[in-house]
C-alpha cells in the first residue's frame, strides 16, 4: 500500500475561480472585436455561452474554447475543454460564464 497521494492529472499551475473568470472574459472580449456589434457577447459571469440566449452557435462556441486553451496554456494551467468528457455530460458545462469557470476550475485541480 502506497501513501503517496495520488498525483494531479493537471500538473499545471492552480488557478483561482477569480483568474479563471478573467481569462474566460478575455477571450469574450477578444472574440467580440471580430464579431459584429449586434452579435457580440454580453461580458458578464451571468452571460449565456450556449443555447437559445447566446449569439454564439457552435463553430462561435468552439472557437472561444479553443481561445481559452490557448490562455490558460500561457497562464501556465493546461486544460482541455473540447473533449468527451465535457461533452457527455448530462448538463453542458458550456451553458453559461459561470458554468463554464467552475467546470475549468475542477478539471484544472484533478
Amino acid at each position: 500500500m502506497s501513501l503517496s497521494p495520488t498525483p494531479r492529472r493537471n500538473p499545471g499551475r492552480v488557478m483561482t475561480d477569480e483568474a479563471i473568470l478573467a481569462v474566460v472574459m478575455q477571450a469574450m472580449r477578444t472574440m467580440n472585436a471580430a464579431r459584429p456589434p449586434a452579435s457580440s457577447l454580453v461580458i458578464s459571469p451571468d452571460a449565456a455561452l450556449f443555447g437559445p440566449d447566446s449569439p454564439l452557435d457552435s463553430l462561435g462556441l468552439l472557437t472561444l474554447l479553443l481561445d481559452i486553451e490557448e490562455d490558460m496554456q500561457r497562464s501556465g494551467c493546461p486544460v482541455l475543454l473540447s473533449d468527451d468528457r465535457a461533452m457527455s455530460q448530462t448538463r453542458s458545462p458550456f451553458r453559461s460564464v459561470s458554468t463554464l469557470v467552475d467546470y475549468i476550475g475542477r478539471i484544472a485541480r484533478e
